[in-house]
């Protein structure tokens, strides 16, 4: 019998695209494969970061990595999207930024001109939201081995008093608030 399926067949032994997509294969891959690995982590929800006491301080503490194509796109490029995207996801933590780490991987090859303006946009995203670069590293890989230019930024931040954001207290009747369209 010939089974005729919409659908393609998926492999859940290899890592597919939507792993990385933000939806139910990642939490699948971070709840099922991933985090069994770390029996001794801090890892309450899947949020968008992590919020540690320290002190007399709440901190929040993200990141995230950045592996757009193509790296320059209408209104920005990969460097504002990764100093912004860091930002965004300490802020939906209640957060106010307070320092990034930056890691690039850079394929051999890669044009310097395209590379000064990423990292211009990112100086220029990080003075306006008043958050300091404190640290970073980057690799170079051979030539076809990469896709020109991958980032990873982590943020810092201290939580607001009072603010108590989490996806677990969202409740049917709350009121969404966007900055743009939805699903574009």
């Amino acid at each position: 019998m010939k089974l005729n399926c919409p659908l393609p067949f998926e492999d859940h032994e290899k890592v597919s695209l939507a792993h990385g997509g933000g939806g139910r294969r990642m939490a699948q891959l971070i709840q099922e494969v991933i985090l069994p690995h770390f029996p001794n982590g801090k890892v309450e929800n899947i949020h968008d970061g992590a919020i540690l006491q320290f002190g007399s301080e709440r901190l929040a503490f993200t990141t995230d990595s950045f592996v757009v194509t193509p790296p320059f796109f209408p209104g920005g490029n990969i460097g504002d999207l990764a100093v912004n995207g860091t930002i965004n996801d300490l802020a939906v933590c209640g957060a106010r930024p307070l320092y990034l780490s930056c890691a690039l991987i850079l394929e051999e090859g890669y044009p310097m001109e395209s590379l000064r303006r990423v990292l211009a946009s990112m100086g220029a995203a990080a003075e306006a939201a008043g958050v300091a670069l404190v640290t970073g590293d980057t690799k170079v890989v051979d030539r076809g081995k990469g896709d020109g230019i991958f980032i990873t930024t982590t943020g810092v931040g201290r939580v607001l008093p009072g603010a108590r954001i989490d996806p677990r207290r969202v409740k049917p009747g709350d009121v969404v608030i966007t900055n743009g369209p939805v699903g574009d």
